[in-house]
């Protein structure tokens, strides 16, 4: 089909695109749906440049994303985004129209690129990632009457309203959203589910000897996490957990693939506690491609999330990545982890502190054949219920209706 031909979709997100998973799985379904699409998103490099890739057509703007503890900043460099954003889609829309402009948060306020796009017949799609008045009211340490907090929420409300329709991807936090005022009617969930490309699912029950064999300490025992590392999310509990297991398994080691605003922290952390090659990071994100390897030769994975306010809406994507290949993970029991898996599971960092986490990976090691026995009775229940190739129609019949 001609590229003249094919109805246009504008997708505008605060992200490199290349490591944003969602991001990247809802362009290639437009994409793969017969849409000319068109990607807005920062550079790494903070150089402006536009070019194909994946079936896309990709438009880094002259940015990059901020990194630091200041709410102005952080506000700042959204606005700026904004502008530059704004201006791209308003001109690409002038030279051929778009049918759908598809914005990401964070922040909110986004949706404001696709204002011009909309007063010409461009339907407006709002994709809630992360609920931004929980995320500042938990980096930022305020309560939910501030009058910041306030204006947030009222800015998620006529974002909201201004869009024909809203994404999230959590049951749970489409529940928030209505009572911070989103019309119910308005939202759909879109999960997070692995991509049956990159994530077949393997069934590996436990091999027999596994619940049988005295565990050797000294024995190999590979953990991993792959995603944002912030405060939020209890990295530094993963850390802390390894230093007090140094000397009770030796053979014990966790890889960390991800950036974020904790990532200093923790490597300074991790030099004061001499864990050396027992904790390695990359140092910044990663196509997930690239991770998938040191997936599937992983034993365990750690997902030490603190209960927060913001996280308590987070269903993270990477522990159904690792369930589908069979990796059993120690996880928190957020809200909405328990929303979908049940209030009480062997598996649940019930207490996320070092030694609550130091004892979960502890249980894992000693009875690994039970660990994976039951990272593969969650597998089958999750994706009985919730399978990407049924699960996309979401999106792609969203779009559909939208502009037939």
């Amino acid at each position: 089909m001609a590229r003249e031909t094919r109805r246009r979709i504008a997708m505008v997100a605060y992200t490199h695109y290349q490591t944003d998973p969602r991001c990247r799985r809802e362009a290639a379904l437009a994409a793969c749906d017969g849409w000319d699409v068109h990607f807005f998103a920062l550079s790494h490099d903070g150089i402006a440049r536009t070019f194909e890739i994946e079936g896309i057509t990709l438009h880094e703007l002259g940015m990059d994303r901020y990194r630091g503890a200041s709410s102005a900043s952080y506000i700042l460099s959204y606005l700026r985004f904004l502008v530059l954003a704004s201006a791209a889609v308003q001109r690409d829309h002038l030279r051929q129209r778009f049918g759908v402009v598809h914005v990401n948060t964070m922040p909110d306020f986004m949706v404001f690129t696709a204002l011009l796009p909309r007063l010409f017949g461009a339907k407006v799609i709002l994709d809630v990632h992360d609920v931004m008045p929980e995320i500042y009211m938990t980096k930022f340490r305020l309560p939910a009457g501030h009058w910041k907090i306030r204006v947030i929420k009222g800015i998620e409300v006529l974002s909201a309203r201004l869009a024909h329709r809203v994404l999230t991807a959590e049951h749970p936090k489409g529940e928030l959203l209505v009572e911070h005022g989103v019309p119910r009617e308005k939202i759909d969930v879109l999960l997070n589910l692995p991509d049956n490309a990159l994530f077949p699912l393997q069934y590996r029950l436990p091999e027999p000897h596994l619940l049988t064999t005295p565990v050797d300490p000294t024995d190999d025992f590979r953990m991993i996490y792959h995603g944002t590392i912030a405060h939020r999310l209890g990295l530094d509990n993963a850390v802390e957990a390894l230093a007090l297991l140094r000397d009770e398994l030796p053979g014990a080691s966790l890889k960390l693939y991800g950036d974020g605003d904790q990532l200093p922290e923790l490597q300074s952390r991790a030099a004061e506690l001499d864990l050396g090659e027992r904790l390695w990071f990359s140092g910044g994100f990663s196509p997930i491609e690239d991770i998938i390897p040191n997936i599937m030769t992983s034993h365990l994975a750690v997902i030490p999330t603190r209960h927060e306010v913001s996280t308590d809406y987070m269903l993270p994507t990477k522990l159904l990545e690792y369930l589908a290949f069979g990796i059993p993970a120690v996880f928190t029991p957020t809200k909405t982890v328990r929303y979908y898996f049940g209030n009480d599971h062997p598996l649940y960092i019930n207490e996320p502190t070092p030694e609550e986490t130091a004892r979960k990976i502890r249980w894992a090691r000693e009875n690994y054949g039970e660990a994976k026995r039951l990272a593969a009775e969650l597998q089958d229940r999750w994706f009985t219920e919730f399978n990407w190739p049924h699960h996309k129609k979401t999106y792609t019949d969203l779009l559909d209706r939208l502009v037939p």
